[in-house]
């Protein structure tokens, strides 16, 4: 009977146990083997991922309101800027979770976002938004939407965040539906276009985005809804829609009284020679992991493909030995995160990839099921 596995021509399961590092290990055994803490082996491990140098050094840079370097956006992903949101995506990444004191420090700051009090920590943004209700509002949206993929990864899937995740679903869906999104900007000037004012819904443009993505694929009960099932698919057909990806990554700008903002962000598909060319592979294998999740890849021909060309890269021992020129010098932090500690040895770095790819089989098959209303005995690929 065909399972996630399927595809491959051979599984790698033994290679890594022998091979990865503590994190990659566990979450092999847990998310795609489904063991769990109660084999002492595995607990053994959890406690070694626990206890991570790089992390726990990491630990020291957390400020007492709970933040890491009083940033809370990430801010260029091509660069390696300590924030709360680049450091507890990692923390996650490692297997870290509400358990730890760290992530429900973060997680209290975190939560505060999500309300409508008059006075929320800003950070960052406290100088920019300062006689400026327009950015205000904005940053207030944004720094919610950027919180809620952050609380739905540490497990804090509770009534506060649900409620705020269908709020946002709702919103997203609002805007898919309007004409205006064939159209949702306009060239004035020079620099980036600027989204129509006909655009905004509560003083956001609710455009689908990376942030927005993210928060749908980490809250797996979603797909226990036709209705919400049936959003997601309206929502990312947009998403794969030529008006969708004529934007790029960055969307547009929007204009307030003390100059624009950028709105960056949007989920960019591109031929895969472009991604191998310019090194930002794993930028892809994030997107595809989210897409995954979600339980859509089966939907669009283009990320088929995408994934079509990653199984043709395995070896016949099971392995993804790609090319580190693939991947560039560093990793992109906002995105995927290498699990390993370096990928000066070439195990390491093969680790990584294949586990990633891995995960990526696992959820298409799982979730594709349930999303798009398969049989359990079917594997449309």
């Amino acid at each position: 009977m065909a399972d996630w596995k399927s595809p491959m021509r051979a599984d790698p399961s033994e290679w890594l146990v022998l091979n990865a590092g503590a994190p990659l290990k566990f979450r092999l055994l847990t998310e795609l083997h489904n063991l769990t803490v109660a084999d002492p082996n595995v607990a053994k491990l959890k406690a070694e991922c626990l206890a991570w140098p790089t992390a726990r050094q990491e630990m020291r840079y957390q400020r007492q309101d709970g933040s890491w370097g009083g940033v809370a956006l990430g801010g260029d992903p091509r660069k390696n800027e300590r924030s709360t949101e680049r450091t507890l995506w990692w923390l996650y990444e490692l297997t870290w979770d509400r358990e730890s004191k760290e992530v429900r420090n973060a997680a209290k700051m975190l939560k505060s976002f999500l309300t409508h009090k008059k006075e929320i920590p800003l950070f960052e943004f406290k100088a920019q938004v300062k006689q400026d209700p327009l950015r205000e509002r904005h940053y207030r949206w944004l720094l919610k939407i950027a919180a809620l993929p952050l609380l739905a990864r540490g497990g804090y899937l509770e009534d506060k965040v649900l409620d705020a995740v269908e709020e946002l679903m709702n919103n997203v869906m609002s805007f898919v539906s309007d004409p205006v999104s064939r159209r949702p900007v306009e060239h004035v000037g020079v620099g980036l276009p600027q989204l129509r004012p006909e655009a905004f819904r509560e003083h956001y443009v609710f455009i689908p985005d990376v942030y927005i993505l993210r928060t749908f694929a980490h809250v797996p009960m979603m797909l226990d809804s036709q209705r919400a099932r049936n959003i997601l698919k309206k929502i990312f057909d947009y998403v794969l829609s030529p008006d969708y990806q004529d934007l790029g990554y960055d969307i547009g700008s929007i204009r307030t009284a003390r100059g624009s903002i950028p709105r960056s962000f949007g989920i960019q598909l591109r031929p895969i020679e472009e991604y191998t060319e310019k090194g930002n592979l794993e930028e892809l294998f994030y997107l595809l992991e989210q897409f995954a999740r979600l339980g859509l890849i089966n939907r669009y021909p283009i990320l088929m493909g995408y994934l079509e060309w990653l199984v043709a890269q395995q070896q016949k021992d099971g392995r993804w030995d790609l090319p580190q020129k693939y991947f560039g010098a560093k990793p992109l932090y906002q995105s995927w995160v290498r699990l390993e500690k370096d990928w000066k040895s070439p195990n390491r770095r093969i680790a990584d990839v294949t586990f990633r790819i891995m995960l990526i089989l696992r959820y298409q098959y799982e979730r594709q099921i349930k999303m798009l209303d398969r049989g359990a005995d079917m594997y449309a690929f």
